[in-house]
């Protein structure tokens, strides 16, 4: 019979999170989204804020980022409002992401940053 310390299981469940981290496509979409985003909003004045146009099917809809988090193994999650103020979330598959950031005025006196939702 094995005997594990809490130190032990914490230490592989470490190690297992790190195999699932390599392993998994998602995170590293995650984490270049992160990099391209948080290196954009680092360009911007404090009149403007991240926003993404997507196109769709002939359409084009253009939102202010909030948040942009995960679901393993496959999905990015982007949540944000319209120009009118209408809540808006996006889940798109990494084999389908296609985001075009764009500087879009703030829509309250601060501008909003976006938040990156980690571990799903």
């Amino acid at each position: 019979m094995e005997v594990r310390t809490p130190l032990i299981a914490e230490m592989n469940r470490a190690i297992n999170k790190q195999q699932f981290d390599r392993d998994n496509p998602v995170i590293a979409v995650f984490k270049g989204l992160h990099e391209y985003v948080t290196g954009f909003e680092s360009s911007l004045d404090d009149d403007h804020e991240v926003g993404a146009r997507l196109v769709t099917f002939g359409q084009s809809i253009q939102i202010h980022v909030q948040n942009i988090g995960y679901k393993a193994p496959f999905l990015i999650t982007f949540t944000g409002v319209d120009s009118t103020g209408s809540q808006l979330q996006l889940v798109q598959h990494v084999s389908q992401l296609s985001f075009l950031l764009v500087a879009v005025p703030k829509l309250q006196e601060k501008p909003f940053r976006v938040g990156f939702i980690w571990d799903k």
